[in-house]
C-alpha cells in the first residue's frame, strides 16, 4: 500500500466511534461509591479521636486515684462506707472510728495503713509528689522510692521521706510523735527541718521547743510505747527505747498559721 493509498484509507475512516452501550452510569456509580467509601472513613475519624481522649482522661483519673483497702470496720472515704476496696481522690478525706483501719497504696512507691481514730486527706497524687495531710491520728507508711517523693503534713509541721518507714502521731493541735523504724525521715516546720534517723522517737508540738531528755519527753515517750504495745518486732522497739528521748521544735509555726504546702 503506498501513501496515496494509505491517506485514502484513513479519509474514509469514521470521525467518532459510538460504545456498544453508555459507559458514563458505571464510572459515575464508581466515582460515587469511592467518594462514599471516604465519607464513611472521615466520619470515623473524630469518633476515634474523641474514643481516645476519653481513655485517656479517664487513665489519669485513675492515676489520680489511690486505692484503699478495709483492713477492719468500715472506714468512710468522704462519705462513703468503704465496704472492703475503693479509691481515695485528690481532695478526699479518709476517716476510721475506734474499730476501723484501712491500708492505702501511696501510688506506686508505697503504703500507708491508717489506724484507728484517724483522719487523713489525699492533698497531691502525681509522679513527683506524693501528699497526705494528717489531721490527727496515727498512720504506719513504709515507702520504697528515691527521697522526697512522700510528704504527710501535720498541723505541727510536714514528715518528708528520705526512703524510709515510719509511725506518724498527732492530735488537731499538732501535739504528736514521730517513730523512724527504716531509714530516715526529715520532718520541716516552714523554713527549718530536722533529720530524724532510724530508732529515733520524736516528739512534736507547734511553737515549743523541748529539750531532748526533758520529763516531760521521757513520759511521752513512754505512753507512746505503752500504745505501741507489742506492735512491730522486738528491734524495732529496742530502737524505739534507745532513741526516745530525742525531741523536734515546731519553733517555726511559733508566730505563723501558715500552711506548709510547697514543702
Amino acid at each position: 500500500m503506498n501513501e496515496h493509498e494509505l491517506l485514502d484509507a484513513v479519509s474514509k475512516l469514521p470521525k467518532s466511534i459510538e460504545p456498544p452501550r453508555d459507559l458514563w452510569p458505571a464510572i459515575e456509580a464508581r466515582i460515587s461509591r469511592r467518594a462514599s467509601t471516604w465519607q464513611r472513613r472521615w466520619y470515623w475519624v473524630p469518633l476515634a479521636a474523641a474514643a481516645v481522649l476519653l481513655l485517656f482522661l479517664l487513665g489519669r483519673r485513675e492515676s489520680d486515684a489511690w486505692d484503699v483497702t478495709a483492713l477492719a470496720g468500715r472506714p468512710l472515704i468522704g462519705q462513703t462506707r468503704l465496704a472492703a476496696s475503693g479509691h481515695l481522690r485528690v481532695g478526699d478525706w479518709v476517716q476510721t472510728d475506734d474499730s476501723s483501719r484501712a491500708l492505702i497504696a501511696v501510688g506506686k512507691i508505697g503504703q500507708v495503713e491508717v489506724r484507728p481514730d484517724t483522719r487523713l486527706q489525699l492533698v497531691v497524687a502525681t509522679a513527683s509528689e506524693h501528699r497526705l495531710a494528717l489531721a490527727r491520728g496515727t498512720i504506719d507508711a513504709t515507702v520504697s522510692a528515691v527521697p522526697r517523693l512522700f510528704f504527710v503534713e501535720t498541723p505541727a509541721g510536714t514528715a518528708i521521706d528520705l526512703g524510709c518507714a515510719y509511725t506518724l502521731e498527732t492530735d488537731s493541735l499538732g501535739k504528736g510523735l514521730l517513730h523512724v523504724t527504716a531509714g530516715e525521715v526529715e520532718f520541716q516546720t516552714g523554713s527549718q527541718g530536722s533529720r530524724v534517723p532510724l530508732g529515733a522517737l520524736v516528739q512534736t508540738r507547734p511553737g515549743i521547743r523541748r529539750r531532748a531528755g526533758s520529763a516531760r519527753a521521757r513520759a511521752e515517750c513512754g505512753r507512746f510505747r505503752a500504745r505501741q504495745g507489742t506492735r512491730g518486732p522486738q528491734r524495732a522497739r529496742t530502737r524505739a527505747a534507745a532513741g526516745c528521748v530525742v525531741a523536734l521544735a515546731s519553733a517555726a509555726a511559733r508566730g505563723s498559721g501558715a500552711p506548709r504546702r510547697g514543702v
